[in-house]
């Protein structure tokens, strides 16, 4: 189907300028629809943990025209490795590798993949506005109003909450739903330069490394001359944005070397030779009532936050993108677009947050007795699961 909607010139209202803010007003650009994308936040570099693009994201990149781009910045991972503390294999799975699914997995840091679309906005001429927080949405018989803590305000056709976890779109159109709960986990995360690290071989450097000891740590290749790695800190509450915003990164890094300071190097020296640290709660949402209600609909984090153990975050808003853009193009209104789009969605983004909340499950703190039992039954999965094909991962959508 031609890339153009003759009929259809929506005014759309992206909240939220994250990656699927990003990708959606970029697929809006190619049927030729109008965008604009409100970020409550000014525009910094650098900020942000570690992420992996599946497959199935790096084809939704691919039909932007930027999987190249993001070969060239971050590090496929076509292996699974996994290891206990001591260093010893407990087996390994493919992952993300170019002959079974068609594009790698790659690993790099949410900024790169981030700076990487708002240089393709710019160069598309999408506006993107910074430090607009929104407070308020106001339906009209004709449109939408979305109202900002500075005053203005931005009026269109229909209103797409990217805003997130904590979204403000979501309490708009839900003000009594379901709220994000707190999986128990801290994620830690850094980057450390391959130059300050012992020599690590190339199978390491090419495989997301898994170690199960007592505690739960993971490590790959991120962007050119990085590894990142990230690990999982089990607390009773979150903290809270004041608490994240005054963390100490020597405290962190003290905290964590007494959790892996005898797991196997390179482990200790990622940790104590990282530069700047993440530490975030992580929240998820299992399920919501409905992904949208008149103008309104949610994509992303918004709609279904999911758990980094899933390994999907960036690559379900991606996909959220894509197919939400498809289905303006295709359907007749913004009404069943937005219905098409939520049936056909929610099925497999529920089952991959289901998914990752289980495997937050496996990587929680262990005595040494529980983690040789537990490390006995993943040596022996891992042999039947070494060649086996990951659906998620399969999954294409066809544009």
């Amino acid at each position: 189907m031609a890339e153009s909607n003759a009929d259809k010139q929506l005014k759309v209202i992206i909240i939220g300028a994250g990656v699927g803010g990003r990708a959606l007003a970029l697929f809006l650009k190619k049927i030729g629809m109008k965008a604009d994308v409100y970020e409550a936040y000014p525009y910094t570099k650098g900020v942000g943990g570690g992420l992996n693009v599946a497959p199935n994201g790096m084809w939704i990149l691919d039909a932007l025209g930027l999987a190249g781009r993001i070969k060239q910045i971050g590090s496929s991972t076509p292996i699974g490795y996994f290891e206990d503390g001591a260093g010893k294999s407990l087996g390994q799975v493919t992952y993300g590798d170019v002959p079974t699914y068609g594009q790698p997995a790659v690993s790099l840091s949410r900024a790169a993949l981030n700076e990487l679309l708002a240089d393709e906005l710019q160069a598309k001429n999408i506006p993107v506005h910074y430090e607009k927080k929104l407070v308020r949405v106001e339906e009209t018989t004709d449109g939408v109003i979305a109202h900002f803590a500075d005053g203005s305000s931005a009026k269109g056709d229909i209103l797409v909450g990217a805003d997130g976890v904590h979204s403000t779109v979501r309490g708009h159109l839900l003000p009594t739903g379901p709220s994000p709960k707190f999986v128990g986990v801290v994620a830690v995360g850094g980057f450390t330069a391959l130059k300050d690290l012992p020599p690590i071989n190339e199978v390491k450097r090419d495989a997301m490394t898994y170690v199960f000891g007592t505690n739960f740590f993971g490590y790959c290749g991120g962007d050119n001359g990085y590894m990142m790695w990230w690990a999982n800190v089990w607390r009773k509450a979150a903290y809270s944005p004041e608490e994240l915003a005054n963390l100490d990164d020597e405290a962190i890094k003290r905290e964590l070397l007494t959790m892996y300071g005898s797991f196997h190097s390179p482990v200790p020296e990622l940790i104590e030779r990282s530069g700047h640290m993440l530490k975030l709660s992580v929240f998820d949402i299992q399920s919501l009532p409905t992904w949208h209600k008149g103008r309104i609909v949610l994509i992303g984090d918004a709609a279904h936050a999911v758990s980094p153990n899933a390994g999907q975050g960036a690559s379900m808003a991606l996909e959220d993108a894509m197919y939400l853009a498809k289905m303006l193009r295709d359907k007749d209104g913004y009404e069943q677009a937005f219905t098409c789009f939520e049936n056909d969605r929610k099925n497999r983004v529920e089952a991959i947050v289901a998914e990752g909340r289980r495997r937050g499950g496996d990587k929680k703190t262990a005595s040494p007795f529980k983690a040789r039992i537990r490390n006995m039954f993943m040596k022996h999965f891992l042999k039947k699961a070494a060649h086996a094909v990951d659906p998620n991962m399969m999954y294409r959508i066809d544009w």
